[in-house]
């Protein structure tokens, strides 16, 4: 466990603080549960990193690194384009001031390139996760979402018909039907065993504080 999880005693903490604090708890969990697991503790597959903090010395945005295998983008610009492969990826993870509520939902963006339907590859957006969960900064907890990530890099997850909520990016998507099914490329991890569906989480109460600066909506 971070040891300066130990210096906050949820019953001194209200509201969004609270919130914050039970999410933060749940992902040094499943971050310390892969590292005992990991061959090598110090590049475990899941990892994270703090980058902000809140007045009350609380997490708001952090560094989530995965270990694993993905695709990072494809070979040339005819088909056929073989996927190319990488083994370390980098996600930002913010928290709004008015998180948790219906319209402060947390911002998921790759700092590393990703070749995913559901993951803007290029543009002004490059990096955003779409995660397409209703009420997402309501009901889901950080530790589920990034879980449902990390089935986005093994393709153990992912929406690539041009059909609702849609594809985040369209160009990767029809790569992944007319090229990356068609060849198996996309089954590289597949026969992994997926990570449990993400459970709710208990609702809280609205966070309050100045407006986020606005970004692109997360689809639901």
């Amino acid at each position: 466990m971070n040891p300066a999880i130990a210096k906050f005693n949820l019953k001194e903490l209200k509201g969004r603080d609270a919130r914050i604090f039970q999410e933060w708890k749940e992902l040094d969990a499943l971050c310390s549960k892969r590292r005992s697991e990991a061959k090598n503790p110090m590049k475990p597959s899941l990892s994270y990193i703090i980058r902000r903090k809140n007045a009350t010395g609380l997490p708001t945005e952090f560094e989530i690194l995965y270990r694993c295998k993905s695709i990072i983008g494809v070979e040339g610009d005819e088909p056929p384009r073989k996927p190319i492969f990488g083994y370390l990826h980098k996600m930002s993870v913010v928290l709004p001031n008015n998180y948790p509520s219906a319209d402060g939902n947390p911002v998921f963006t790759f700092i590393s390139d990703i070749w995913h339907p559901n993951i803007r590859y290029s543009g002004s957006f490059k990096g955003h996760v779409c995660l397409t969960i209703k009420e997402m900064g309501v009901l889901a907890s950080i530790k589920d979402l990034v879980l449902r990530v990390e089935r986005y890099l093994k393709y153990q997850m992912y929406h690539a018909q041009n059909t609702y909520p849609y594809p985040e990016d369209q160009a990767v998507a029809e790569w992944v039907r007319e090229e990356g099914e068609p060849n198996g490329w996309v089954k590289f991890a597949q026969d992994m065993p997926e990570e449990p569906a993400p459970k709710p989480a208990a609702p809280a109460a609205e966070g309050d504080g100045e407006q986020p600066k606005k970004r692109i909506s997360l689809s639901i």
